[in-house]
């Protein structure tokens, strides 16, 4: 029998980009991690440290905003965090990540149409 690949296990919900600073506790240690990305179904972390597959964690988004999940998969200083419950659009946690992302999109938005602002005076 075939062996399933990788990529068939990957998120398949849609990713929006986020870049804030977040608390992550594996096995009673608590360390400061970036959240990436985020999906109804898991998050992106990156400067992470000392992570495996299948490891229990939890992440705190913003005081009094945490979620549970358990490690996906772990490389070098980045992993995926899968999380235990799916986030619903009402979700608090939800709201959150999406108006982090939004931001993002906000500021690329103003950047480019200053870029094109600029190459227009040329």
């Amino acid at each position: 029998m075939m062996a399933l690949s990788q990529n068939y296990l990957r998120r398949q919900d849609t990713r929006r980009r986020v870049m804030f600073s977040a608390l992550l506790e594996c096995r009673g240690v608590t360390q400061k991690v970036r959240v990436a990305d985020f999906s109804p179904s898991g998050l992106r972390i990156d400067q992470t440290q000392g992570l495996a597959i299948g490891d229990p964690v939890e992440i705190s988004l913003a005081p009094g905003l945490k979620l549970k999940g358990e490690v996906a998969w772990a490389v070098w200083h980045k992993a995926g965090m899968k999380l235990l419950k799916p986030l619903s659009e009402d979700d608090a946690a939800y709201l959150f990540l999406a108006e982090q992302a939004n931001a993002i999109e906000r500021a690329r938005t103003l950047a480019l149409v200053a870029i094109a602002k600029e190459r227009g005076r040329d």
